[in-house]
C-alpha cells in the first residue's frame, strides 16, 4: 500500500469526511478504541452547527501516527453551549494528532481555534 493511500491515513480522512461532513457520529464506535466522548461531542456540535463541513489541508504519517490540519465553516444555527443560535457563520482551523493501533484511533489530540470560533458567534 502507498503511502498516499495507507490504512491510517485512511482512517483519519473517515473523521473529516464521513464523521463530520457526513453528519454520522456513531461512526466514531468504528474509528475509536474510546468513542463515547467523540460520539458525544460531534452530535452536540453538529447540532450547533448542522451544516458544518472539514475540509483537509495537509496529512502526515509517521509510523502509527497521523497528524492532520485541518479548517471548517459552518453556521451557528443552533444552541452551542450556553450560546443561542446566531445565524452567523463560522469559521476556523487547527490540528489533530492520532496514535493508531489495530485498526483503530487509540490516543489523540486536537487543537483547534475554540476561542475565535467563540468571538464569531459572539460569546
Amino acid at each position: 500500500m502507498s503511502d498516499l493511500t495507507s490504512k491510517n491515513k485512511s482512517l483519519m480522512h473517515r473523521i473529516y469526511q464521513e464523521m463530520w461532513n457526513g453528519g454520522d457520529p456513531a461512526l466514531a464506535a468504528e474509528i475509536f478504541s474510546r468513542p463515547e466522548g467523540v460520539e458525544n461531542f460531534v452530535s452536540q456540535f453538529l447540532f450547533a452547527f448542522p451544516d458544518l463541513q472539514h475540509t483537509i489541508a495537509a496529512i502526515i504519517e509517521e509510523g502509527d501516527q497521523v497528524a492532520v490540519r485541518f479548517s471548517a465553516q459552518g453556521t451557528h444555527a443552533g444552541q452551542w453551549m450556553d450560546i443561542p443560535a446566531t445565524g452567523r457563520p463560522i469559521h476556523y482551523t487547527g490540528v489533530t494528532l492520532a496514535r493508531i493501533k489495530d485498526d483503530r484511533i487509540i490516543e489523540h489530540y486536537t487543537w483547534w481555534d475554540r476561542a475565535g470560533l467563540m468571538e464569531q458567534i459572539g460569546a
